[in-house]
This record gives structure tokens, C-alpha cells and sequence, in this order.
């Protein structure tokens, strides 16, 4: 399959985990906590995430037109790991994490090793970063598998498989920030190879950008410099999806929409009113779907 991710690491997953580390820093009571963001990102990241000045300067001076980029990075990272201990609490042993990135649960999460295995599927450039990082802290937590997926030549089914995930055992599929990036047809495939492995009763959580027909006009403004923001640093957003749209692609391969959440439902859900914090941006939404079938 093919996503058009240039051969390095992600500029976009250091971008990430630097919200993550600013939002614990300088927010009194943090929507998502990821104490280890701060030891993932680069040495000017994480100068920026631990000074209160120039945190100031960079978010509400020079990227206050985009903050509600950031708001949705926190939430879409907590409405899956909400998702996620649902199915853990209804015996789903296996994680995986498309497109992990930086991403810190297994370290976040020591306590899960007797009973979740992790794999994080991503570039091999952005996990050898990933392991570089990680190292700063201390070994890889026993149940994670870093499993390196070049998406333009290698199979993400036989790569999982090969690192001793079970296709006959229930998992959950988180796979955030990721399809924007991707074209419909790179999506489609990626859908397809998850079902090859994904057993009845699995569950995937992904977001999805709207399409601009769906976004109030008053947005529209925002929505055009996010996709400047990206396009300018080599990772354009390629795909949109309507609600409907995305269930079809999911219902193809015997997955079965279970809940969507607009931004407004995210906003109604997680931030309750705070004037701390941006509105997300008005075209991301959250899906989570169930496998209710096998493959045919």
C-alpha cells in the first residue's frame, strides 16, 4: 500500500508530542495526561513546552490562529484511550497503534504488561527516533513491539503477524492523525489489510476530516491554514470523509460504526464550557467502529 509519507521522520508526530508535553505543563487541570511527552520531543520542543514565555510566544503569538489544531490532539488521544480501556475491561488483550509516532501509553501504562500487548506500527525513520527517545528514559516496556511498516512496499497484515499479533484474538486498532495524510485509495487499502487480521469483536478508533461542504462557513478560514500549515512542512492532507462516507468504507470489510463525534460533540463531552481552552477545529470527527464479521 501507499500513504506518500516522505522516507523521515515525522515532523507532524514531533509537532504532536509537543502539545501533549505543553498542555500537562501549562494547563491546571489537563484534559489528557502524557507525562513523557516532554522526553520525546527535540531539544527545542522541549524548551518551548517548559518555558512559560516562550510556550506564550510560539501558542498564542506566532500559532494562535491554529491552537484549536491543538485542542483536537489532545482529545482525539483521549477519546481513544477512554475507547480503549472499555475494550480492555471487556477482555481485549492486543493494541495497536497506526501511525504511533511518538505516542506514550506503554510507558505510561507499566501495570498493563501482564495483560496487553502493544505494537506500534509506524515508518521505520519515525521508530528509530522512537527508539532513540525512548532510550533517554530507561528500556522498552516489555509488551511493546515496535513494528516498522513502510507503507509503500510492505504489508501491514504480514508485518504485525510476523511480530506475534494473534488474528484469531479480539484487538483494539487506534489509528489517529493519520488518514488526512493518506489518499481514498491508500485508506481503502489500509482498511482491507486491518480486517485480514483484525478477529470479530475487534474495535478501531480513527479520526477523519470533513469535507468542506460540511464545515459552517465561519470555519472555513481556519480549515484553510491548517491544510498551509501541513502542506508547507512536506505532509499535505489528501482525503475527506462525510460520516456516511467513512461507515461505507468500514462496512466493506465487516466493520460496524458504532459512534461518531463531531467537534461539537467533543467539545459538549470534554470540555464542558472551559474558556481555557479552544473549540476544536470544526472539521475533524471520531469514529469507532466494531468488527462484526469475518473478512470475505
Amino acid at each position: 500500500m501507499s500513504d506518500n509519507r516522505p522516507r523521515k521522520a515525522s515532523t507532524t508526530a514531533i509537532l504532536v508530542a509537543a502539545v501533549r508535553a505543553s498542555h500537562l505543563r501549562w494547563n491546571s487541570k489537563p484534559i489528557f495526561s502524557d507525562r513523557y511527552a516532554i522526553d520525546m520531543v527535540t531539544p527545542f520542543w522541549r524548551l518551548v513546552a517548559n518555558n512559560w514565555l516562550l510556550n506564550r510566544l510560539v501558542v498564542d503569538v506566532l500559532l494562535r490562529a491554529l491552537r484549536p489544531t491543538q485542542t483536537v490532539i489532545v482529545l482525539r488521544i483521549r477519546y481513544a484511550e477512554d475507547r480503549l480501556r472499555e475494550a480492555i475491561s471487556s477482555g481485549v488483550q492486543q493494541y495497536v497503534i497506526l501511525g504511533a509516532g511518538l505516542d506514550t501509553f506503554a510507558l505510561r501504562h507499566p501495570s498493563s504488561a501482564d495483560r496487553l500487548r502493544i505494537y506500534e506500527v509506524d515508518h521505520p525513520a519515525s521508530q528509530e527516533m522512537k527508539r532513540r527517545q525512548i532510550g533517554r528514559i530507561g528500556p522498552l516496556p516489555s509488551n511493546l513491539e515496535l513494528v516498522p511498516v513502510d507503507f509503500e512496499t510492505d504489508r501491514l497484515d504480514e508485518a504485525l503477524i510476523g511480530a506475534g499479533f494473534n488474528p484469531e484474538a479480539p484487538a483494539f486498532f487506534a489509528w489517529l492523525g493519520v488518514t488526512c495524510y493518506l489518499t481514498t485509495e491508500a485508506i481503502r487499502d489500509n482498511i482491507g489489510q486491518i480486517a485480514v487480521v483484525a478477529a470479530p469483536g475487534s474495535r478501531v478508533v480513527l479520526d477523519y476530516r470533513y469535507p468542506r461542504r460540511l464545515v459552517p462557513p465561519a470555519g472555513l478560514d481556519l480549515v484553510e491554514k491548517m491544510d498551509r500549515f501541513v502542506e508547507r512542512r512536506g505532509e499535505p492532507m489528501l482525503s475527506e470523509y462525510s460520516p456516511e462516507e467513512i461507515d461505507a468504507e468500514m462496512e466493506r470489510t465487516g466493520f460496524t460504526a458504532v459512534e461518531h463525534l463531531s467537534p461539537a460533540e467533543q467539545a459538549q463531552r470534554y470540555l464542558q464550557g472551559r474558556q481555557d481552552i479552544p473549540e476544536p477545529p470544526p472539521n475533524f470527527a471520531f469514529g469507532l467502529f466494531r468488527k462484526s464479521r469475518l473478512t470475505e
